[in-house]
């Protein structure tokens, strides 16, 4: 057997025999657990697999063991002293106290795991500020009616499910001995990590209720933060800077001194975010005296890559406070940072213009990048999409051929659709192919068809382009993963994210292309303009497909649509119906395969507002 995807219906199988083997040999080394398996394939094959095993339950252990969570902590209790604000919300804070049985919620009725950050707008109908934790446990309305503040309460793995139950201290033990041993090769280790390796070293432990977590590890002389667990002292400032350096070394490329380059900038930035919040704050001054303090520190930055890095980490969000604080940095090392940082100040302030809505401010400073540095790649690149946008294909194609790899870009692919076609049958003074009677190089010689300018294609093609931006790219993949979710391995090989209902629910549904008409209608021509206006009230729609193939009729509406080779005849199409000039154009087509989806996906097109993810989930 071939083991793919833990995902398909296939390897169901595998899934639970992985967790099988788990439960009865663990914990188990990585090659020790494919071993177990041998049955389903080679244990490299199998290995690979295992690492994307999706299963809560599964523990990840110090020194790099699995183990099944459900078998290790059957019959053990964790507990958590209530707060007056936990009791009134009932919410419960997850770390420490909590996290070792996280996994649990998952298959746990009335109870949810929820990550502060994402629920602000949840919590706080229920009331609920966190004191600390990343993560919090919802509870049914009413679960915590009976108790008061100060008391405990315990969650008991019962059956492979968590009981939520009044609890008493029944055993106070010190966890400093087999702390010590857990903590001997290594200054910190993830906090469930740590518990659920306590549990393997004393089986007795958590067997009856006893203090929480907290308390325990600060008897002990430990602390933690977030998700980490350390000696008392320990520094997880400076360890969470080592990590995220590395991380950033890993993902990018990059050098260590690079890295630190990245990682200092962006949590500069921060400090300026949160400093923003301060009354009369002077966000210019606060940069310059930043800048001024360390004007070499950034000289890593001017890599391409190191910029991109620092803009993709720390500004991919969008978020006008954080595009100024960059702006404003940027603005400073233009100014007084060294020569070689300059075209990447520029760029950097460029982007934050851009996003802030000044597109033309954006383009000068592209242009003052380039003045420092000819052929500086992602001013370039911008460049290139503006000059697209405002429909010079030739100045476009001229730009990102300067880039190193620039003809292998998707624009460049876009591009080529929209060239000049050159009539070499005809010299300059001849009289031009269209018929105006005027002479060739004053009508149509490197200019393009007017009508390929009219009928919508390539204004539709910028604002994919657009959307390609890193700032919307997990808004995008997300949407691009729902849709190919069904695929063939095959269809998926020769499928772009061009083909298929993603890319244009991204840009109608999730509002992309209002944000492209906001930040790009002053590079697009007039007709441009005025046609994208017309576009952003277009909505999807279902369509049959007539049996010549000649027309579509709009099942919503009633109207009769006349395409012409738009879907096989007799099929139920679902698309955006988009009109420029006296043509039209289907984009986003899906092929409807039954009733119950053609219901499906027209029941969510009539809601006043589309949720883009439900939208795409009907269309795949």
């Amino acid at each position: 057997m071939t083991v793919s995807s833990v995902d398909s219906p296939e390897d169901a199988a595998f899934a639970t025999a992985a967790m099988a083997a788990l439960r009865e040999s663990g914990p188990l080394s990585l090659e020790q657990w494919a071993l177990a398996l041998g049955e389903f394939g080679s244990v490299d094959e199998i290995a690979e697999v295992l690492e994307l095993l999706d299963d809560p339950l599964v523990g990840f252990l110090p020194g790099d063991k699995y183990v099944a969570l459900d078998a290790l902590l059957e019959g053990l209790v964790f507990t958590h002293r209530l707060s007056d604000i936990e009791i009134s919300a009932n919410v419960l804070e997850a770390s420490p106290d909590l996290d070792p049985i996280l996994g649990f919620v998952h298959v746990t009725d009335g109870l949810r795991v929820v990550e502060v950050e994402h629920e602000t707008e949840l919590l706080n109908e229920r009331g609920f500020e966190s004191a600390g934790s990343r993560r919090v446990i919802l509870l049914s309305p009413g679960s915590l009616a009976d108790y008061s503040a100060g008391d405990l309460v315990g969650l008991a793995v019962e059956d492979g499910q968590l009981t939520l139950r009044a609890a008493e201290v029944e055993d106070e033990p010190d966890l400093a001995p087999v702390l010590g041993k857990i903590f001997a090769a290594n200054g910190v280790e993830a906090l469930d990590s740590a518990c659920w390796q306590l549990v393997i070293e004393d089986p007795e432990l958590f067997t009856v209720p006893s203090p929480p977590l907290d308390e325990l590890f600060e008897a002990a002389g430990y602390e933690h933060q977030r998700e980490l667990l350390a000696e008392r002292g320990f520094d997880f400032i400076a360890y969470d800077v080592q990590l995220r350096t590395a991380s950033v070394a890993s993902r990018y490329s990059l050098g260590h001194d690079e890295a630190v380059a990245v990682v200092a900038f962006v949590d500069l930035a921060d400090r300026g975010y949160a400093d923003a919040a301060i009354d009369n704050f002077d966000i210019q001054d606060w940069a310059r005296r930043h800048i001024a303090a360390a004007p070499d520190s950034f000289a890593s930055l001017a890599d391409p890559g190191v910029a991109v890095a620092v803009f993709d980490l720390g500004f991919r969000n969008q978020d006008p406070a954080s595009d100024m604080i960059l702006e404003a940095l940027a603005l400073e090392m233009a100014g007084h940072g060294p020569r070689a940082v300059k075209p990447a100040a520029h760029w950097l302030a460029g982007k934050a213009a851009d996003r802030l809505g000044r597109v033309l401010e954006a383009e000068a400073h592209y242009e003052k990048s380039l003045e420092w540095e000819a052929d500086w790649g992602p001013a370039l690149f911008e460049l290139a999409q503006f000059a697209s946008d405002r429909g010079d294909v030739n100045r476009s194609l001229s730009l990102l051929g300067r880039i190193d790899g620039g003809t292998q870009e998707a624009l460049h692919e876009v591009l080529q659709a929209f060239l000049p076609v050159e009539h070499l049958e005809l010299g300059r003074n001849d009289k031009c192919w269209c018929g105006s009677g005027r002479k060739y190089k004053v009508c149509h010689l490197g200019k393009i068809d007017e009508s390929i300018l009219e009928d919508g294609r390539w204004l539709y093609k910028k604002a994919c382009m657009f959307a390609f931006a890193s700032e919307f790219a997990d808004r995008l993949v997300e949407l691009d993963n729902l849709a190919s979710v069904n695929l063939s391995e095959e269809t998926l090989r020769s499928r772009t994210i061009f083909e298929g209902p993603a890319l244009d629910v991204a840009l109608f549904e999730d509002g992309l292309f209002a944000e492209f008409l906001a930040r790009r209608g002053e590079l697009l021509s007039e007709k441009d303009l005025a046609t994208a206006t017309e576009w952003l009230g277009t909505r999807r729609s279902v369509y049959d497909v007539s049996s010549d193939g000649a027309t579509m009729v709009d099942r919503r509406t009633g109207e009769t649509v006349k395409m012409g080779a738009t879907g096989q005849p007799g099929d139920v199409l679902s698309a955006r119906i988009l009109v420029a000039g006296s043509t039209t154009q289907a984009v986003g087509g899906v092929v409807l395969t039954s009733d119950q989806q053609i219901a499906d996906v027209l029941r969510v097109l009539a809601a006043d507002d589309i949720d883009p993810v439900e939208l795409v989930t009907v269309l795949s």
